[in-house]
């Protein structure tokens, strides 16, 4: 006893030191993410960014949010994300079109989601080193730059919350809080991104990375045994998932619009996709600096003569016999990398993905994933089963036990666990008991440092240079989100095979007024991509703007051959065919093409300028406002012209004269009718009514009409005239009485 007293006082103190450095450590690991990613608050919208906050006008008022969150959204009928949607909606209506708080939300996200990382790696390999070592490299990894910097990644930085506070909840709860907790979070994640319906599968996994000894059908004999009411309770919330799906949408999956989903070819073709998706995922985990773009190109679908595709593929096959031989003999960090194989299936391109010309991948996919994949990788050098038996054999006979060992490992807060599974309740393995004991404490530590001793110096430093590489690759690339001409000009040479940067670049200039910069990156795009139609749209708008509109429309005819479903292209063609004279083409062109398609106020407003040209200016005000309603800024635009222009009565007055020529009578006193709501100049309107009633065979009224312009002091040789035609047509009548 006099001997053992100051070796628990010694474990004690070293114990306490060592929490309140690992609670430093883990702030210091957020004060450095956090100043990495603090340049993003001044960046500005790009990208998708517009589409989500000035795309739909039911984004800009919170009495519309059901409506909002009851639909898909628009870049796709599948994607429903209404919880994800909704943290949008709030900014939106509270900070409208300021950049800095939609910034400022997802840097937050990130920050939890590398403090879940952190706590996570507490829990699994029990060493708050390695646990600090996890969260820094999740924190500054490149492949989450396009996460955090791109406010329309929020639903993915969402459902990585979600489903890594799931796994946290698995381990740090018990009984039926446990359960319903864990479900909470994992509807949670599926209403941020679908790809959270593999949750129940990674979950199986994990547990199975934290098992003790026996087979894998043991162990998921036990698993089965002993949380059959968590896994029935994750069935249940999908069912419910589905349930609020379909009510919302009226089904669960259905094709997309046009040809956005990617044309994966014949069956072999499509092995080749699946490949080459997995392998580029994998190498953006592994090795990301040289290859981080925000687009990531390929031919599609991928022809079977390309060599780098093959190898690919074989890649993609050695990454899965290396996967099935680390869970065979070192089933621990084995089953994290599987875990993450299996969060990835949904974008795997095993059901082709809707991307834009050329696009089969994105590193947001790796949001979830990479966490996985990080706590694996640190995972191997750990020290075996057979360390962890030996220190409890070691605890057993210090305290004198005659029981055999425990199969338990310990977690990082000291707590005996058994695979991370719900163990059936006793003194020893209830969930949640803590080991009250200063030998228990003293195995911990032991434990740690063992661990730790087990790598060899060569591993630490391979990490440690590998994680300073992922911060300077993370801070070389970060600044290009900055602003939209900043990005499609790095997009361009990051992707130089991708039309994307260089069709977007130019319609970046067009909308500046940089035409002549404009027809130049929109001729790249051509050639980088002849069958991609944006690029012929924008050359048009370009040549359209310097002066040449026959061209314009040859460019716009081009582009709808060559991509049916070119919303963009078939509206120009339209509007220029209009102006032409062409309008029953160019209507037939909007109903057919444009109309009801996002976004979807288009189709509206050049129906309005169609109309306009036609001179049905009841028909044209009625489109303009439907436009109007269907924006979120329509100050300046086409429809606020038009309704601004249709305000003005003589625009009106001389419809209805264009219609009396052609004898339309109707719609002649209908554009007339509108005309004097308008406060018209009582002259004009007096002839123009006069006019018409004559034409209507009513003299009576038309004199009427025609005398009071008398009496305001206005004659003419047309009012005369009008006159003279009126007095004649009565004296006719009385005649014919």
């Amino acid at each position: 006893m006099y001997h053992a007293r100051p070796q628990r006082v010694y474990y004690r103190v070293f114990w306490e030191r060592s929490r309140w450095a690992f609670w430093a450590g883990a702030l210091g690991v957020l004060i450095l993410v956090g100043a990495l990613y603090a340049q993003t608050l001044d960046f500005k919208f790009i990208w998708d960014d517009d589409q989500i906050i000035y795309g739909r006008i039911d984004y800009q008022s919170p009495s519309r949010w059901l409506e909002a969150v009851c639909q898909p959204l628009d870049f796709s009928p599948n994607y429903f994300r209404p919880l994800a949607l909704s943290s949008l909606l709030v900014q939106i209506w509270l900070w409208k079109d300021n950049p800095a708080p939609f910034h400022a939300v997802n840097v937050l996200i990130h920050l939890l989601n590398t403090a879940l990382v952190i706590a996570l790696g507490m829990r699994l390999l029990s060493n708050r080193g390695l646990a600090l070592l996890g969260g820094a490299l999740y924190g500054v990894h490149p492949a989450l730059i396009e996460s955090v910097a791109f406010v329309s990644s929020r639903y993915d930085l969402m459902a990585t919350l979600f489903l890594l506070l799931a796994l946290w909840l698995e381990g740090r709860l018990a009984g039926r809080a446990r359960v319903i907790g864990v479900s909470l979070v994992f509807l949670g994640a599926l209403l941020c991104k679908e790809m959270a319906l593999m949750f129940p599968l990674v979950l199986l996994l994990w547990q199975l990375a934290q098992g003790g000894d026996g087979s894998i059908k043991a162990q998921l004999a036990r698993l089965i045994r002993t949380e059959r009411a968590l896994y029935g309770a994750l069935g249940l919330t999908l069912v419910v998932y589905f349930g609020i799906r379909y009510a919302a949408l009226g089904y669960l999956f259905t094709a997309p619009i046009g040809e956005a989903q990617i044309e994966a070819g014949t069956p072999l073709q499509h092995l080749l996709l699946m490949g080459r998706t997995l392998t580029t995922l994998a190498t953006l985990a592994s090795v990301p600096f040289f290859s981080i773009t925000p687009a990531h190109h390929s031919e599609l679908p991928v022809p079977v003569s390309d060599g780098w595709a093959w190898a690919q593929l074989g890649i993609a096959v050695l990454i899965l016999l290396g996967m099935a031989y680390l869970v065979r003999r070192r089933p621990h960090a084995g089953w994290l990398f599987a875990a993450g194989l299996i969060s990835l299936l949904p974008v795997l391109n095993i059901r082709p993905l809707e991307f834009a010309y050329g696009v089969f991948t994105a590193e947001r996919f790796l949001t979830f994933p990479l966490a996985l994949a990080l706590m694996g990788i640190l995972r191997l050098p750990s020290p075996p089963t057979f360390l962890l038996r030996r220190e409890q054999v070691r605890l057993g006979s210090r305290s004198n036990s005659t029981s055999a060992p425990s199969p338990l490992s310990v977690d990082g807060e000291g707590e005996p666990r058994a695979g991370g599974a719900a163990l059936p309740p006793s003194p020893l393995t209830e969930r949640g008991a803590r080991f009250k004991k200063s030998g228990a404490r003293a195995s911990w530590l032991n434990l740690s440092v063992a661990s730790l001793s087990e790598g060899s110096w060569g591993v630490r430093a391979l990490l440690l240079f590998w994680g300073v590489a992922l911060l300077i690759t993370t801070a070389y690339n970060l600044p290009n989100w900055r602003d939209p001409e900043r990005f499609w000009l790095w997009l361009t040479n990051a992707s130089p095979r991708s039309p994307i940067g260089f069709s977007n670049l130019s319609d970046l200039y067009n909308k500046m007024g940089r035409h002549s910069e404009a027809l130049e990156y929109a001729e790249k795009a051509i050639q980088t991509a002849p069958r991609s139609g944006m690029g012929y749209v924008n050359k048009g708008v370009a040549l359209l703007r310097l002066g040449n509109p026959d061209e314009a429309i040859a460019l716009f005819r081009k582009a709808t051959e060559i991509e049916p479903s070119n919303v963009t292209g078939w509206n120009n063609l339209a509007v220029m065919l209009s102006e032409r004279g062409e309008h029953d083409e160019a209507e037939r062109i909007i109903q057919q093409h444009v109309l009801g398609k996002p976004p979807q106020f288009m189709g509206h407003q050049a129906l309005g300028l169609i109309y306009t040209r036609r001179t049905r200016l009841d028909l044209a005000e009625a489109e303009f406002r439907k436009a109007y309603a269907l924006m979120p800024n329509p100050a300046g635009s086409i429809a606020d012209d038009g309704l601004k222009q249709l305000q003005t009565a003589s625009r009106w007055i001389a419809a209805a004269h264009y219609w009396m020529n052609q004898r339309q009578l109707e719609l002649a006193e209908r554009h007339l009718q509108a005309a004097a709501q308008r406060d018209p100049d009582k002259i004009a309107y007096g002839i123009a009514m006069g006019r018409l009633r004559i034409l209507q065979n009513r003299p009576a009224e038309a004199r009427q009409f025609l005398r009071e312009v008398q009496s305001r002091g206005y004659s003419d040789a047309t009012v005369v005239g009008l006159l003279n035609e009126a007095a004649q047509m009565l004296r006719h009548g009385e005649k014919a009485r």
